[in-house]
């Protein structure tokens, strides 16, 4: 499990977000727009919040939820359209499905003021490559030092797009991992906040080192094991230089 056998690029994103042109004052008109817009919008509003808090302990509401809540006053809508985008599967049709099916039961439907209504925007993701990585420990340690942005294109942005598939977890299969692809592919549709899934998957992959690590170490010699120690402290020094300067 040292290698895989195609190099894996890890790359940020930026999100270039533009206005449609369209708004909804009502739950009949957020329903209309919900079933004409590109898929760049739903993701926009209803996939890419989570992104705009990544330490957030809890996930943030979707943009279409937090309107109908915090505008229309309607709460029971707001929580069912918010479970059904939690529980929707990947891809623009099927959240476009459970959205409007969701305000096509709703029973109340009153209309605010243009300058209350919902403005539909849509974002278009430019890729920024980080690294390219042939082998498992230069990946995880690029991830390890990677912004947000990172882990939410990689687990969460292309996944999405792609109907659920996740490059990532299908290169660490390669690499014959599939222990490790599968718990990554685990948190990746657990629905945790963007932080909790960055610790928890660098987390999964420390654990997953450990008996190779370990009967390394049996094998190794002294002066071996003391050039592992300098590097060791060679990276932490490096990531605490990064972490200051980000702050």
């Amino acid at each position: 499990m040292n290698g895989a056998p195609s190099a894996f690029e890890v790359c940020g994103a930026v999100h270039l977000i533009r206005p449609l042109g369209m708004s909804a004052n009502s739950l009949q008109s957020l329903r209309h727009g919900i079933a004409a817009v590109e898929p760049a919008s739903l993701f926009f509003h209803a996939v890419q919040p989570p992104l705009r808090a990544p330490a957030s302990a809890d996930l943030p509401p979707d943009d279409f939820s937090a309107w109908i809540g915090g505008v229309l006053q309607d709460h029971e809508t707001s929580e069912r359209l918010s479970f059904a985008v939690q529980r929707s599967g990947p891809g623009p049709e099927p959240l476009r499905t459970a959205l409007i099916g969701v305000l096509e039961r709703s029973q109340r439907d009153h209309t605010v003021p243009e300058d209350a209504a919902f403005a539909f925007l849509a974002a278009d993701t430019v890729p920024v490559p980080i690294v390219e990585c042939d082998d498992l420990d230069t990946l995880f340690d690029a991830l390890a030092g990677a912004d947000a942005s990172a882990w939410f294109y990689h687990l969460i942005e292309q996944p999405w797009f792609a109907g659920g598939r996740i490059e990532m977890t299908l290169a660490l299969r390669e690499a014959g991992a599939a222990r490790l692809a599968d718990r990554i592919d685990q948190l990746a549709a657990s629905g945790i906040p963007l932080e909790r899934l960055r610790r928890e998957t660098l987390r999964t992959w420390r654990r997953s080192q450990l008996g190779s690590r370990m009967a390394r170490a049996a094998a190794s010699s002294d002066a071996d094991r003391a050039g592992e120690g300098r590097d060791a402290i060679a990276k932490l020094a490096r990531r605490i230089v990064r972490a200051r300067s980000t702050s």
